[in-house]
């Protein structure tokens, strides 16, 4: 089965307001899908919608040809998510990713350290012993991406994870993605302004605008370029 994510008909609304009308897209094996649309547009509705933070109001989910998969601690834990982290900001990144790991049961505890300490060299955390709480902004959603790869996941869910960082720090999370998503083929959706750095990194597009899905495929250039008529913020999270 090369599909990893199907949505069907998926429908959204807060009382009489309907955010979301009719979805149906498919994510497949691989694939890094860049999500894109404006202020309020539904984006990270989508997003908790997919790890069953906020309840569907029509339509269908499946992850892995699953539709119970939200309701399977073994399911969730193959989809790794950075999306409103918590962090304990008085412990160290080493005791976060440990505490986080007692809700896991994908990996063997047995190697749990070793596990720990190469996730932390991966995203450039290694060399850290400071409390979280002194941690730059760059530095926490580093260490939040490590949390979301804790459990190796099969399919990562990344919600604005280059707002407020500098370039740097936006060039250093990049790399970290591409590198893992060569080694280990995860499949990824993004939303980003950050467009010109998306284009380098996702295979499709899926844009969001009153409330329904315009998927894209990038072409033999695995890009595409995308023209607005204003620069936005997004603030739906």
């Amino acid at each position: 089965m090369n599909t990893i994510l199907r949505v069907c008909h998926l429908n959204k609304s807060f009382g009489k307001q309907e955010v979301l009308t009719n979805l149906n897209f498919e994510i497949q094996r691989g694939d890094i899908v860049g999500l894109i649309g404006k202020n309020g547009c539904g984006k990270t509705t989508l997003m908790k919608m997919i790890l069953g933070l906020t309840p569907r109001t029509k339509g269908k989910i499946q992850f892995k040809g699953d539709s119970e998969y939200n309701t399977k601690r073994n399911s969730l834990n193959k989809i790794g998510f950075l999306l409103d982290c918590k962090l304990f900001e008085d412990f160290s990144a080493y005791d976060n990713l440990k505490l986080f790991s007692m809700y896991s049961s994908s990996f063997d505890k047995s190697g749990l350290d070793k596990r720990i300490n190469k996730l932390l060299k991966f995203v450039g955390l290694d060399s850290s012993k400071k409390l979280v709480k002194s941690y730059s902004f760059g530095m926490k959603q580093r260490l939040g991406l490590a949390l979301a790869l804790l459990d190796d996941p099969e399919f990562l869910i990344l919600d604005e994870p280059f707002v407020g960082l500098d370039p740097i720090g936006v060039k250093n999370l990049l790399e970290i993605l591409k590198q893992w998503s060569k080694v280990n083929k995860t499949s990824m959706i993004i939303s980003s302004h950050q467009l010109a750095e998306l284009e380098d990194l996702c295979t499709r597009y899926l844009f969001i605008e009153s409330g329904i899905i315009d998927d894209k495929i990038s072409t033999e250039q695995n890009s595409i370029i995308i023209e607005l008529n204003e620069i936005f913020r997004d603030e739906d999270n």
